[in-house]
C-alpha cells in the first residue's frame, strides 16, 4: 500500500525539480561552483541511535583530499548544487553525495521531509537539512538527517508532523566538510 504521504513527497521533489520548492531561494549559486581542498570532514552517526545535532563527529576515515560543488546531474538545474568527495584537485574522479544545496538563507540551503507508513511498517518520519557558507575561499557544509518512527495511526503520520523534526537537537547523522577554493 502506497500512503498519502509518500506520494505527497514525489509531488514535492519533482516541483523542486522543476525549480519548484518552498519559494525561499534567493541569490546565486554560482560563487559556491568549485573544486576544495578538504581541510576536515567529520560525521557522526549513532547506528541504531542518534546523536546530538550539535556533535562534532569524528574525522571521516579515509577522507577524500577534495570535494566539488557543481550543478547536479541528475536535475540538470543551475540552482541546485551536489557535493561530490574527489580523489585528485582536477576533480576527474568523483563521487556523488546525497547533499544537494540551493541558493537560500546566508548561503545555500536546502531541506527535505517525508512520512511513510503501510505494509506492516510502524510510522517512520525524515527530515534533512543541507547548508553551506562562504567566506572569502573557505567553505563550510554541514548535512544532517532526522529521523524518528513513533507509534502512531497511519493518520497522524503525517508529512506535517516529519517537517516538526527540524527543531529536534537529535539526529541520526551529521556530516561536515571544511575545505578552502582551489
Amino acid at each position: 500500500m502506497i500512503s498519502r504521504s509518500v506520494v505527497a513527497v514525489v509531488v514535492l521533489m519533482l516541483g523542486d525539480a522543476c525549480g519548484g520548492g518552498s519559494g525561499t531561494e534567493t541569490g546565486d549559486v554560482t560563487p559556491f561552483v568549485g573544486v576544495y581542498t578538504t581541510t576536515s570532514h567529520t560525521r557522526a552517526e549513532m547506528p541504531g541511535g542518534s546523536v546530538t545535532c550539535a556533535a562534532a563527529g569524528p574525522p571521516v576515515a579515509n577522507a577524500a583530499p577534495f570535494f566539488r560543488l557543481a550543478v547536479d546531474d541528475f536535475f540538470m538545474d543551475p540552482e541546485i548544487l551536489r557535493v561530490s568527495n574527489c580523489t585528485d584537485a582536477a576533480a576527474t574522479t568523483c563521487t556523488e553525495t546525497l547533499v544537494s544545496l540551493r541558493a537560500g538563507g546566508p548561503g545555500l540551503e536546502e531541506e527535505s521531509a517525508n512520512s511513510q507508513f503501510g505494509g506492516g511498517v510502524m510510522c517512520q518520519l525524515y527530515f534533512s537539512r543541507s547548508t553551506a557558507t562562504l567566506t572569502g575561499a573557505t567553505i563550510s557544509v554541514e548535512a544532517v538527517d532526522k529521523f524518528d518512527a513513533p507509534d502512531i495511526s497511519s493518520s497522524a503520520c503525517t508529512l506535517e508532523r516529519a517537517e516538526a523534526l527540524a527543531i529536534s537537537p537529535d539526529c541520526r547523522v551529521v556530516e561536515r566538510w571544511t575545505g578552502t577554493r582551489l
